[in-house]
């Protein structure tokens, strides 16, 4: 069997495919969703940096509430059904180690994630969110399972190694 094709995502992406392949990405406070309809076989994920609100759905997909929408939406139109997407939810880690609520994007990002899937009627099948480190995730669209990595170093110092041409 050839190996499966691999696409990288960064914040205000999004990836879906009917084709087996590994979708992967790294967080730091920003969330990534994971969708896949276990019928059709098909998978998407996205990645965002800020919740953003109900009121300005500008469509910006570095926004959790505009992202979220547009990774569900877009999964209906490729002719996922609702009732047979389920979700995985990984990141919204708190990267300035501090309980102020002005540096809780990370919590704020996966409440994001959570109300939507609510809202849409997906169920949360696996999730690893908050604590303090950065997660490295690679989603299989063949399968719908999510291999995790925990970054030993802090989700600040990868993104800034990733800015710097470091790739993951």
């Amino acid at each position: 069997m050839p190996p499966l094709k691999r696409y990288f995502i960064t914040n205000g992406q999004f990836l879906i495919t009917t084709i087996a392949a590994e979708i992967y990405t790294v967080l730091g406070s920003c969330v990534s969703v994971c969708l896949w309809d276990k019928q059709k076989k098909m998978g998407g994920m996205n990645h965002y940096l800020m919740p953003g609100s109900l009121d300005g759905r500008s469509g910006d997909p570095d926004l959790g509430h505009s992202s979220t929408s547009m990774l569900i939406r877009s999964m209906l139109n490729r002719g996922a059904c609702i009732d047979n997407i389920e979700a995985k939810v990984f990141g919204g880690c708190n990267s300035w180690a501090s309980e102020q609520a002005i540096f809780s994007v990370g919590h704020r990002n996966v409440a994001v994630a959570d109300q939507l899937l609510k809202e849409a009627g997906i169920q949360i099948t696996a999730r690893h969110t908050g604590g303090y480190s950065g997660r490295k995730i690679i989603f299989n669209t063949g399968t719908g399972k999510v291999k995790m990595y925990t970054l030993a170093k802090s989700a600040a110092e990868v993104n800034e190694a990733i800015h710097k041409g470091f790739g993951y």
